[in-house]
């Protein structure tokens, strides 16, 4: 065995595992603290000495097994790796051409955006195209949704499944088997979740999409901690997100919410009052910054011409089709629907942008910008 390899197994690791702070210290305190010590040691012993319970311990142990023998990578897995998949289509080829492909795997993309903008419609659709064969733009794998804020909008994914069935009878048979959701009420349940949970059920049940709805919620409720004590389990939450997508090829969405904003120019030049919530410790760790906003046009449901609701003829509201925040669906008449904004803020492979969309039925859809330009001058001049 070489002097760097025995290092490896007799060293302090302890500071460079990703395990439960408790279990560090408990470990510390009855001197397991090196590779060989630990996996050299039965559970019984390790249970007794340490007094944690066999949840802790099997965590210990497979977090030091990790560490002590990282996984090799085969002449296959390197011979394939270039023929991996890039990008997850977004169900919609207007939105995938502006994307240049769709969401990228690998890194962290943020969807923000004001409640009722289609954060959460969009991440559904995701949730379902992820489940499609590669084919057909998907990726074939499970899907982890966390929710934070509301219940999970079961009615609505049940409608745009009805939709996937009917376009795609070669998909899944049941798309509901394959998303995990998982609902934490606060910081702490969040960030546990993340780094504990979600790695066991990416490799367990092959999951291969992450959508976090909202990550700003669980962060709000602990404003009053200070930003300091905020910001620490925020950048770990961050880069443990980094880590899964990197090790395991994943798809990862968070869905943020806005704040106000002071002034006309906000963080990374957003302008307008509203910026995305949890300010420049957040936006440091995310890889692409995408932004959903409303206008004042309106898209009639026979595809025709685009309005405005200040200047055009009136129309109730009550022909509107409309989705809540939480997702849910309310529909009357279905006579227009209200056309919203996704803006590229910031990506590594993309210059500031926008593109339009509505949200209907189906889910999220692209619309012709140009014809909102149309539109909106023949409104300003008539």
């Amino acid at each position: 065995m070489s002097s760097i390899a025995a290092n490896t197994w007799t060293r302090n690791i302890l500071d460079r595992l990703d395990i439960n702070p408790k279990v560090k210290c408990r470990a510390q305190k009855a001197g397991y603290v090196s590779a060989i010590r630990i996996l050299g040691a039965s559970q019984g012993e390790l249970q007794h000495k340490l007094e944690l319970s066999e949840f802790h311990i099997k965590n210990l142990t497979a977090a030091v097994a990790s560490y002590a023998l990282p996984k090799q990578e085969t002449a296959w897995e390197m011979a394939t790796q270039s023929e991996a998949k890039t990008h997850l289509t977004t169900g919609c080829p207007c939105l995938d051409v502006f994307l240049s492909g769709g969401v990228a795997v690998g890194g962290v993309t943020e969807v923000s955006g004001q409640s009722g903008s289609g954060k959460t419609q969009f991440g559904l659709q995701l949730a379902l195209y992820a489940q499609l064969p590669r084919s057909l733009g998907g990726i074939a794998k499970g899907v982890a949704y966390i929710c934070t804020e509301s219940q999970f909008p079961v009615v609505r994914l049940q409608q745009m499944i009805g939709h996937m069935k009917l376009k795609y009878p070669q998909g899944p048979k049941s798309y509901t088997d394959n998303i995990f959701v998982h609902h934490v009420p606060d910081m702490d349940c969040l960030v546990d979740c993340v780094r504990y949970q979600l790695p066991a059920l990416v490799s367990r049940r092959n999951v291969g999409l992450v959508v976090v709805d909202s990550v700003a919620a669980a962060f709000r409720v602990e404003e009053d901690s200070g930003e300091m004590n905020r910001s620490i389990p925020l950048q770990a939450m961050g880069y443990r997100l980094h880590h899964l997508a990197a090790s395991y090829g994943l798809v990862v969405v968070t869905l943020n919410q806005v704040t106000a904003a002071m002034g006309t120019v906000s963080l990374y030049g957003i302008r307008g009052d509203v910026t995305p919530a949890l300010g420049l410790s957040w936006a440091n760790l995310i890889t692409t910054r995408l932004m959903m906003t409303r206008t004042a046009s309106y898209r009639p449901a026979t595809h025709g011409k685009m309005q405005s609701r200040h200047h055009g003829p009136h129309i109730s509201g009550k022909n509107v089709v409309e989705f809540n925040s939480a997702g849910s669906f309310r529909k009357l008449l279905a006579a227009e629907y209200n056309v919203r904004l996704l803006e590229v803020v910031f990506c590594p492979w993309l210059g500031r942008k926008s593109c339009a969309f509505i949200v209907c039925e189906e889910g999220v859809k692209g619309v012709d910008m140009e014809e909102i330009y149309r539109s909106s001058s023949v409104i300003s001049n008539g």
